[in-house]
């Protein structure tokens, strides 16, 4: 699984994707879960480390744990994936963030 950032209209979305092989699609990855806004997908994550608990199903399903949940976050935070891949934001996250 990997995190895939798009940019649409100004704003940046964030995908948690995985390969998939589909017969038929010249595409072989499938949307695990859209966290939306970049920003909010954070806040969001931020709310659920806190209590895991609250992780949505779709993520449970897929065996997501608190160790990728911290994998996501320092991802975003760093920009930089645990492969040390870039994942460097189109715009400051942080600015968006009130902690």
């Amino acid at each position: 699984m990997y995190l895939e950032r798009v940019r649409t209209k100004g704003k940046t979305y964030l995908y948690l994707k995985k390969y998939f092989v589909r017969d038929n699609y010249s595409n072989n990855t499938m949307t695990i879960y859209g966290f939306g806004r970049i920003d909010q997908a954070l806040k969001q994550m931020y709310r659920w480390k806190q209590d895991l608990s609250t992780l949505p199903d779709d993520l449970k399903q897929e065996g997501c744990s608190k160790k990728d949940l911290d994998t996501w976050i320092a991802t975003l935070e760093t920009g930089v994936h645990k492969s040390g891949r870039s994942f460097v934001m189109q715009t400051d996250i942080f600015d968006y963030i009130e902690m």
